[in-house]
């Protein structure tokens, strides 16, 4: 009994730190490879110049520049720009799902690595997956993302809110697809036998025994 439920008990502590592994990239250390970098000891401040690829968990950027500070407790924000003719580009893995993930592009991307924040500035666009196929895709000036809470939000302004006349935001929702039902089971009928009680065969009889 005493094994069943040690078993058991590793089995459910497997599956709990498998379920939160998403959510934990801001435990992870960070991995940044670039062409040149420099670093300001007094103010904090360390800039990545030429194909900068920067890697968090399952956080993965690709941009042109990076400016990464350290605030007093340790926190990072990293900004990323974009080169000549292309975007920044970012993807990370989505919690609820074994295949969800989140993928965007903008002219500028600001990612806090504490509150797992991340905005998109100009030629935004962020699109949900569920593996290759797309679920959800909004495009707008301004988009924010909150990876641990799966909330966006999209404004018409780079200051992070709504105006009147200041433009639109875009968002096109797919379909969800219906999953193949499985075909019927067909129930072949029961024949029964009736037995004719005419032609029931007699129960053998046994041999006349004769005493001379």
């Amino acid at each position: 009994m005493i094994k069943h439920l040690s078993l058991s008990f590793l089995l459910l502590s497997l599956a709990i730190s498998t379920a939160h592994a998403e959510k934990a990239d801001s435990q992870q250390p960070l991995h940044i490879s670039a062409e040149s970098q420099t670093y300001d000891g007094n103010k904090k401040v360390t800039v990545y110049t030429g194909s900068v690829h920067m890697v968090k968990g399952t956080l993965i950027i690709n941009a042109a520049r990076l400016e990464v500070v350290e605030d007093a407790n340790g926190g990072k924000i990293g900004t990323l720009f974009s080169g000549p003719g292309k975007l920044v580009n970012y993807r990370q893995k989505r919690d609820g799902g074994p295949d969800l993930w989140a993928e965007g592009e903008a002219d500028k991307v600001v990612y806090d690595d504490t509150l797992e924040l991340i905005k998109l500035f100009n030629q935004a666009k962020l699109v949900l997956l569920d593996g290759k196929k797309r679920t959800h895709e909004s495009s707008g000036i301004y988009i924010s993302y909150d990876s641990r809470t799966d909330f966006m939000s999209v404004n018409n302004t780079l200051q992070g809110i709504s105006a009147p006349g200041a433009g639109f935001t875009n968002a096109v929702i797919y379909p969800v697809e219906d999953k193949p039902k499985a075909a019927p089971v067909k129930v072949e009928p029961k024949v029964e036998t009736k037995v004719d009680s005419k032609t029931e065969p007699k129960p053998a009889t046994k041999p006349e025994v004769t005493h001379e």
